[in-house]
């Protein structure tokens, strides 16, 4: 239906002598459409209403009276002009607004004026990464450093031509004499060096040795009640002597570093900062605690800067053997605080990598509470490097769980939640390890939905990730698969990481399999739990035969675990590998992937020189394998799978014969873990196996045990107590009862439980006093009594020794059984008296040399 005003419009059009002309014109060319769609007449409509006019109007008697028929027939003529004008333009008002509104939506339907590659130029810049965008060209460290020390050198040889020939010049005048030998230091070795700068400094130090003469020549002639102040005489501009100090420093030359700065402080000079700085950097670095004191004693003017005190602590750090805590520089830390000057976040980054680096109970509780003591002391907000670093700590905490992912996500939510930083990659590594090594379903979970946030939630306009996958990334998810036995995802992990497709970067094309990663897929082999177990069904043949070797091994068929069958099934799949998407079903299919695996590692690595079987083509024929260093950790995991899904025979032929072959030396692992198998040996044949197989292994521990050291570092306690429990427990189901009892005596009189009584010192900066101001934190995460004790020598309880004291009831050996009762108590009672006076013991105190030390920083 049109719109009213159009129909009236168009009525006027039609009865005047201009519409009739144009609809003739119409008719004969064809109507054109000037009107919008019909939907559009709202907005003609949205106009204001067009006036009314009285069309019954009549004029009055009193005009009726003075106008003739003529001029009132002409006056309604006129007027009925203009009311059908005033029309006629209102109506072609609203039929414009039309018009306009339609244009408007005609250009609304318009397709974009922007093509797609335009538009992706637009989103670059909008969603590009703040990583990718900081990556700057820059030029090659080797390559500056080579062209400033060339600058440098030529500057020393320049330098050295003048100052030769000035030395020159001032011996053949006899006012200046050299200072006796006593009074100056010998430089026979800087003038016959064959350095440029050593015979720069050499004669630096001629010509103001011998001004110094001068000078004190004067004084003495002058009267002593006038000051005679002398203006510094410049031998070297404080460019020349910055290049000598870079070259020095770059050399490695000490003496020659102290000589530039005493020359600078007897001309008068105001040493720079950065000289000083660099100094310091050179003993920081080397560990030289005495000599950046001294400099900082010496030449330093004012408190030190930032950088300074930085490069002090780092002194102290460095001087500390890796498994000492540095209480040194913690004292350095908190002499600093106490002056109200705090020491850089950095260096307490630094300070708490060394911390956890002791691989000590101590040091790692240490270390959170110098977290919190600096969050309260210097520096409320941590940056991305330190809670990375914390976090990384949940995965290795120092109690006795396996992680705290829990602490781990509080802390992730306050740095990308409540604080809005943005993560790192290395920062997703560490919240990834803490929730993998949980063991929990959930956490692990939860790291692998880490790792998917990791890749697509940090995408530029392209779709590329600013995180790419990395070896570290690959070896926390390997950690939450072991620990739950998921092989399918370890197996897709082991995919990913030898596929072509990582050769996309050439970050990850340098990342390749390496022994750790390795090891992890052996454990995730050891955990996983065939769905097809071969002692659950029976073939026919099999159930003629199964009450004659039950009744023959005089064993219940719970508690068989395996046969000759068995044993020749598994050594058949050890012949056809075969790689599929489907995990292994059966332990012998396990078996028979971890051998492939294993050859191929060396066959890449060149211990081997060709496979048993080549025709298993699943795995790429490209050196995949080829980073894999073949370790001791490497073979233990490998022979961990076979300790749970291979019989216990081929594991001893396996044990004898791998280390051999790669010329790997065993460790107290090794030996622990052959023990502990042996000493879950069931019925029959398996224990009399175990019982030949544990006396080899325990043969070659007890020479371990008997040097006591492994790697240069001490046996732990808990391997060695490891190791004789399984010896006993071996003895104990293996019938050897009496041997095993003999053997408990022998270790009660090596590690008698008197031993246990004397807990370690406690070190002066556990300390529990509430204090407001010290040399300690002074806020804790951690009390003494959550401080696992490192140095508890070995011992033995009651649940260590059960199966022992059943076979005892059994035979009604009453005074054995009393001795193991009592052992076990003695045990148990010098481990709780130790643990009482570790609570009660008094800290050390600081000694004369300490608290000087402390000190330190304050004079200069």
């Amino acid at each position: 239906m049109l719109p009213p005003a159009l129909l009236e419009l168009t009525f006027l059009r039609l009865t005047s002598p201009i519409g009739t002309a144009t609809l003739t014109c119409g008719a004969r060319h064809g109507f054109k459409r000037i009107s919008p769609a019909r939907h559009m007449h709202q907005a003609a409509l949205a106009t204001s209403p067009p006036p009314v006019y009285n069309y019954n109007y009549t004029p009055s008697s009193l005009d009726q009276g003075n106008l003739t028929s003529e001029q009132w027939s002409g006056i309604k003529q006129a007027r009925s002009g203009e009311m059908v004008a005033d029309t006629s333009s209102e109506l072609e008002r609203r039929v414009k607004a039309l018009e306009e509104a339609a244009a408007a939506e005609a250009s609304a339907l318009e397709p974009p004026t922007y093509t797609e590659e335009e538009l992706l130029t637009f989103y670059e810049d909008l969603l590009a990464l703040p990583i990718v965008a900081e990556r700057i060209p820059e030029l090659d460290p080797a390559a500056v450093e080579q062209a400033q020390f060339s600058e440098d050198m030529s500057v020393i040889n320049v330098v050295h031509q003048r100052l030769k020939h000035s030395v020159m010049a001032a011996q053949g005048d006899v006012s200046l004499d050299l200072p006796s030998a006593n009074a100056t230091k010998s430089l026979v070795d800087f003038e016959s060096s064959v350095q440029p700068y050593r015979r720069v400094l050499s004669c630096a130090h001629d010509i103001v040795s011998r001004i110094e003469a001068a000078r004190s020549t004067s004084l003495s002639q002058a009267s002593t009640s006038v000051e005679h102040p002398f203006l510094p005489v410049s031998v070297l501009s404080i460019a020349e002597y910055e290049s000598i100090v870079r070259v020095c420093i770059r050399s490695k030359d000490v003496e020659a570093t102290e000589l530039v700065l005493n020359l600078m402080k007897r001309s008068g000079f105001a040493i720079p900062e950065t000289i000083i700085t660099k100094a310091m950097e050179m003993y920081g670095n080397s560990g030289n605690v005495r000599g950046i004191e001294q400099i900082m004693a010496n030449y330093l003017h004012g408190y030190p800067t930032e950088r300074q005190r930085h490069l002090h602590i780092i002194s102290h750090i460095v001087a500390t053997s890796q498994e000492r805590i540095p209480t040194s520089a913690l004292e350095v830390l908190h002499s600093y605080e106490s002056q109200a000057h705090p020491a850089p976040i950095h260096t307490y980054t630094s300070l708490i990598t060394s911390l956890f680096s002791t691989n000590s109970s101590l040091g790692r509780a240490q270390a959170w509470d110098l977290f919190s003591h600096m969050r309260y002391v210097a520096h409320s907000e941590p940056d991305v490097p330190l809670y990375t670093l914390m976090i990384r700590a949940c995965a290795s905490p120092f109690n006795m769980r396996s992680s705290e992912p829990e602490k781990a996500l509080d802390l992730w939510t306050e740095m990308t939640v409540d604080r809005r930083l943005d993560p790192t990659a290395g920062a997703y590594d560490a919240i990834i390890l803490a929730c993998a090594r949980s063991g929990s379903t959930t956490y692990v979970n939860e790291a692998f939905r880490l790792a998917k946030q990791m890749l697509d939630s940090h995408r530029d306009a392209r779709g590329n990730s600013a995180f790419a996958p990395s070896r570290r990334t690959f070896c926390a998810l390997l950690e939450g698969a072991k620990r739950i036995g998921d092989l399918a995802r370890a197996r897709w992990i082991l995919a990913e990481m030898i596929s072509d497709r990582r050769g996309e970067s050439s970050m990850n094309q340098r990342e390749g399999v390496n022994e750790e990663v390795m090891m992890h897929v052996f454990h995730t082999y050891a955990s996983y739990r065939p769905p097809f177990r071969r002692t659950a069904v029976l073939s026919v043949k099999e159930k003629a035969v199964e009450p004659q070797r039950t009744q023959d091994t005089n064993s219940s068929p719970d508690v068989m675990v395996s046969s000759p069958e068995q044993t020749t099934d598994v050594d058949s799949y050890q012949r056809t590998p075969s790689f599929t998407h489907i995990p292994p079903q059966s332990g012998a299919e396990v078996i028979s992937e971890v051998s492939t695996l294993y050859d191929h590692i060396l066959l890449d690595t060149g211990l081997k020189s060709e496979v048993e079987d080549p025709g298993d083509d699943a795995l790429p024929t490209q050196k995949q394998f080829k980073d894999v260093h073949v370790t001791p950790r490497l073979l233990n995991s490998y022979l961990s799978v076979h300790y749970k899904h291979s019989s216990l025979e081929t594991s001893r032929d396996l044990y004898r014969m791998i280390f051999n072959e790669c010329s790997v030396s065993r460790t107290s692992r090794t030996y622990v873990e052959a023990l502990e198998r042996c000493a879950i040996a069931r019925r029959g044949h398996e224990r009399k196996v175990a019982m030949e197989f544990a006396g080899e292994v325990w043969a070659e521990w007890q020479v371990l045990e008997d040097i006591g050291k492994e790697n240069d570092r001490d046996l732990n306690g808990r391997t060695i107590e490891r190791a004789h429990i399984a010896m006993i427990r071996v003895l104990a189901l293996t019938g050897n009862v009496d041997r095993a009892y003999h053997h408990v005596k022998a270790f009660a009189a090596r590690y008698p439980p008197s031993d246990l009584s004397t807990p370690s010192p406690k070190p002066a900066l556990r300390s529990t006093r509430t204090i407001l101001l010290g040399e300690r934190p002074l806020v804790r995460l951690t009390s003494n009594a959550e401080v696992p004790d490192d140095h508890v020598p070995p011992l033995l309880m009651f649940g260590d020794l059960e199966i022992l004291h059943h076979r005892l009831v059994a035979m009604e050996a009453r005074a054995e059984i009393g001795y193991i009762s009592y052992i076990c108590k003695a045990y148990e009672g010098a481990l709780r008296a130790r643990r009482d006076a570790a609570l009660k013991m008094k800290p050390e105190k600081l000694d004369g040399d300490r608290v000087s030390r402390l000190s330190a920083p304050s004079r200069c």
